[in-house]
């Protein structure tokens, strides 16, 4: 995208008061105390493992790093990561 199409796209977006996460698919990330993380917005898991893991998202990669992590569910978009998260790095 162009920067005078991206101009003209954050335009649109903010005269339709959409959100800027939905308007430029930000990864989203709740994270409850150590123990809980509610991310939305990723495009594909790259690595899983109880210390790591390692997801695509549009604009960056996100690593999340800690002991005993799972995932308690996720859908296309959204997921729910439980363990003991230690350090979460934008890359």
């Amino acid at each position: 995208m162009s920067s005078k199409t991206k101009s003209l796209y954050h335009k649109i977006s903010a005269a339709a008061q959409l959100p800027r996460d939905l308007a430029d698919g930000a990864v989203l990330v709740t994270v409850t105390g150590q123990e809980e993380a509610c991310i939305e917005n990723y495009k594909g898991i790259l690595e899983y493992t109880e210390c790591r893991l390692l997801l695509l998202a549009k604009h960056c990669r996100l690593e999340v790093l800690g002991a005993g992590l799972y995932i308690s569910y996720y859908t296309e978009d959204e997921m729910k990561v439980e363990g003991h998260i230690e350090q979460i790095n934008y890359l």
